[in-house]
C-alpha cells in the first residue's frame, strides 16, 4: 500500500514552516508527497527531510518563485526510473514503476494566468511517454465544477470568466481521458482545499488525477483539514496489489433451448 499526499507548502525557507511540513506528511503517513511553491533556488540542493525521504525531485524557479518537488520515502516501493524537470519549477514528471505496473508521477503548480494554455502542455508531454498509469497531482489553480467546488460566503455566483475555465478545464481533462480521483471516490461529498479570506470564498483547487489504469491501483481519496496552510492536503492510497483484470465470458442460457 502506498499513500500520496499533495500539498501547496507556500514556502520551505523557515524552519517552522519545514517541521509543519513534516508533521503534515508524518501524520498522513506519506510514502510519496507532491509539494508546490517551495520556493527553493536552482543554484541549491533540495536537502528537506533527506533522512525520511531520501529521494528528492525537484524543480525551481531562478527568482525562488513557484517551485515544485516529489519526495519518495526509504520504504516506498516505488521505483524511479527516469524524471523530466521543468525549468521555470511548474511541474516534475517522474517515470517508474510500482508492483509491476508503469507508472507515471507529475506534481504541478499552476500559474494564476493561463492555466489551460500550461496544462495542455503539461499533458502532451505525458502523452509522449509509454503507456502507464497516470497520477497528476497538484495545486491547479482553478475549479473543476463551478456548482460543486465553489463556496462563496457572500452568496455571490460565479463570474462567467471562472465558468468558463471551469468548462475549458474539464474538457482538457476528459480529451485526455482522465478522471477527478476524489470525486470518483466521493461522487456526492462537497468538499474544498482552499479559502481565500478577502474573496469569502471556498474552493477546491487541489487534485489527484488519473486514468484508467490509476483506476486499478487505487484504494481511496480524502481531503483533510486546512491548519496552518491556506491549502489542504489531498490524500490518495494506491492498493497493496492491482485490482486483477476480469475477462467476460458470453454463455448462453440454456432454458431458451
Amino acid at each position: 500500500m502506498v499513500r500520496c499526499v499533495t500539498l501547496n507548502v507556500k514556502g520551505l525557507g523557515s524552519n517552522i514552516k519545514r517541521r509543519l511540513v513534516l508533521r503534515e506528511l508524518r501524520s498522513a503517513k506519506a510514502d510519496v508527497a507532491f509539494l508546490q511553491e517551495t520556493h527553493y533556488d536552482q543554484t541549491g540542493t533540495f536537502a528537506f527531510a533527506r533522512r525520511l525521504y531520501p529521494q528528492a525531485y525537484s524543480a525551481s524557479h531562478s527568482r525562488r518563485k513557484a517551485g515544485v518537488a516529489i519526495l519518495l520515502s526509504a520504504a516506498c516501493p516505488i521505483t524511479v526510473t527516469s524524471s523530466h524537470i521543468d525549468p521555470d519549477g511548474r511541474y516534475v514528471i517522474l517515470e517508474g514503476t510500482y508492483q509491476g505496473c508503469p507508472l507515471i508521477l507529475c506534481n504541478v503548480y499552476a500559474p494564476n494566468t493561463s492555466q489551460i494554455p500550461f496544462l495542455r502542455r503539461v499533458l502532451a508531454k505525458l502523452q509522449e511517454l509509454p503507456r502507464a498509469a497516470w497520477l497528476v497531482g497538484g495545486d491547479f489553480n482553478m475549479i473543476f465544477s463551478e456548482n460543486a467546488d465553489r463556496l462563496s460566503l457572500l452568496s455571490s455566483p460565479p463570474p462567467s470568466s471562472q465558468c468558463r475555465l471551469a468548462r475549458n478545464f474539464r474538457s482538457v481533462i476528459r480529451r485526455h481521458a482522465l478522471y477527478d480521483l476524489w470525486r470518483v471516490d466521493n461522487p456526492s461529498s462537497r468538499l474544498f482545499t482552499f479559502y481565500s479570506p478577502p474573496h469569502k470564498l471556498h474552493s477546491r483547487i487541489d487534485y489527484f488525477f488519473g486514468n484508467t489504469l490509476t483506476l486499478k491501483l487505487l484504494r481511496d481519496v480524502s481531503i483533510g483539514p486546512i491548519s496552518w496552510s491556506d491549502h489542504a492536503p489531498v490524500v490518495l492510497t494506491f492498493l497493496s496489489q492491482p485490482k486483477p483484470h476480469r475477462s467476460c465470458h458470453w454463455r448462453m442460457n440454456d432454458s431458451l433451448l
